[in-house]
């Protein structure tokens, strides 16, 4: 017992212990109450995160669906003008040429998809502020 709390004690020594009226069992049940209904609101939450996250995937497989095919089609165009550009290339600037070509014809497909994923990942960590 450190000096206060006998200083305490000594100074309300005559007085009468204080009546409860059910003040502590009123406070336990406001904070009961508040931790149920943060368990709801995390609940509610977690919910509302997993069927944002399925109808990002749902969104994602359908345009995989639409446009998948083409991108891998154009993907492996370009990686077959490339090897063909490094391996028959009577110069190195013909093989230069060609491979920049290659890659910026490729590459535009490719920077959209990287910037909308970009950009959801922005809107997401936005959303989270």
């Amino acid at each position: 017992m450190n000096d206060f709390d006998a200083l305490l004690k000594r100074s309300f020594a005559e007085a009468p212990e204080p009546a409860d009226d059910g003040f502590s069992v009123q406070i336990s049940r406001a904070v009961a109450h508040r931790e149920k209904t943060a368990k709801v609101r995390n609940a509610a939450y977690t919910v509302g995160m997993a069927a944002a996250a399925a109808a990002v995937c749902y969104g994602a497989y359908g345009l995989m669906g639409l446009y998948g095919q083409e991108v891998l089609a154009t993907a492996g165009l370009e990686v077959a003008r490339v090897h063909g550009a490094l391996s028959g290339a009577p110069s190195v600037g013909g093989a230069a040429q060609g491979m920049l070509q290659s890659f910026g014809a490729g590459l535009t497909q490719m920077l959209l998809v990287f910037g909308a994923l970009a950009g959801g990942a922005v809107a997401y960590r936005a959303a989270q502020d």
